[in-house]
């Protein structure tokens, strides 16, 4: 079995609002192990951002607390770690690429300065000259051409698809074991966004990190994620290995999002069908209804997805297989 090297257990992570308290995390139990990805997927407001954000720790407070669960990191607790050793561990131990790199990297700050303060933070006992040359072997790692010239360039000077390389760089620059990537190729074109995929496999091969993939792209999940996690208003509704998701689907949530991937013929290269859709919208977490919260969207929905008490608890169907549902074969 693999190391495991990150354990989340019960994560609940809630939001004083004007509306009243509202979960956005509810009770999200997740394993990381080394040299492999963990995707988590599901549609916009889900709780995939959020549930990254409880790991490290960075859930703006007010308004945003984690009300329970537990979330270690080789064995340590980090809930319970004072704030001044969490900022050892991330961007350290822990790393994340956000969403949009343009406003993740400083704008007035070169590159170089900004790859090299990660490693002042966190290697001190490098010396300037030391950082600079590691910095300049991090562009070349995530595969930037002439990195001496790129690591004095700004991030305006650079293509999505060279800050989004940047940011990779940023965030291995201390060589990770777990590297969280939100949404890494939103807004990237399709090669530029298979060659990041392609990167950040090969460094995991390097490094041998755990990678948490967050996305709502299946696609994306099926090229690079070994495990799966399929999220809808908060809660888990089925885990499994890739293979489980993609092969033997359980929850009709699930299945909705797999039918909904295109499809073409291989001779002509038109699209086979049309693609089926999701009916209806994801509820409001102040409007959850009473049981299973994708009932009103389900057409497999019975009397007990209705009653309040009939939740369930994640079942496992099959060795490593887990699916909230009554509906399940």
């Amino acid at each position: 079995m693999a190391d495991k090297i990150l354990d989340v257990k019960d994560l609940v992570v809630q939001f004083n609002t004007d509306r009243g308290v509202v979960t956005a995390v509810d009770g999200v139990s997740l394993e990381v192990f080394k040299g492999r990805t963990l995707g988590i997927v599901g549609e916009s407001g889900s709780g995939k951002s959020v549930t990254a954000l409880a790991i490290m720790r960075l859930i703006p407070h007010p308004p945003g607390i984690i009300k329970n669960g537990v979330v270690k990191f080789r064995g340590e607790s980090l809930l319970d770690k004072e704030m001044v050793d969490m900022r050892k561990i991330r961007g350290n131990k822990i790393s994340m690429i956000f969403q949009e790199p343009m406003t993740s990297l400083n704008p007035v700050f070169t590159i170089g300065n900004q790859i090299e303060e990660v490693l002042e933070l966190h290697q001190s006992d490098l010396s300037k000259e030391q950082r600079h040359k590691k910095a300049v072997e991090m562009l070349s790692l995530v595969g930037i051409p002439s990195p001496e010239k790129r690591i004095k360039e700004y991030p305006h000077q650079l293509s999505g698809g060279m800050r989004q390389r940047v940011m990779i760089a940023i965030s291995l620059a201390c060589e990770p074991d777990i590297l969280i990537a939100d949404e890494p190729t939103t807004a990237l074109d399709v090669t530029i966004q298979a060659q990041i995929l392609e990167l950040m496999k090969k460094l995991q091969k390097e490094l041998g990190m755990g990678i948490i993939m967050i996305t709502h792209d299946l696609g994306v999940v099926a090229e690079t994620c070994d495990d799966v996690a399929v999220m809808y208003c908060g809660k888990i509704v089925e885990q499994g290995t890739a293979d489980h998701i993609f092969n033997n689907p359980r929850h009709p949530y699930t299945k909705g999002l797999l039918e909904s991937i295109p499809s073409f013929d291989a001779t002509t290269g038109d699209a086979k069908d049309r693609l089926p859709t999701i009916e209806g919208m994801v509820p409001s977490l102040f409007e959850l209804p009473e049981g299973c919260s994708f009932q009103d969207r389900c057409s497999k929905c019975i009397s007990q997805c209705r009653q309040p008490q009939e939740v369930l608890a994640l079942k496992e169907v099959a060795t490593g297989h887990a699916v909230s549902c009554f509906n399940h074969y």
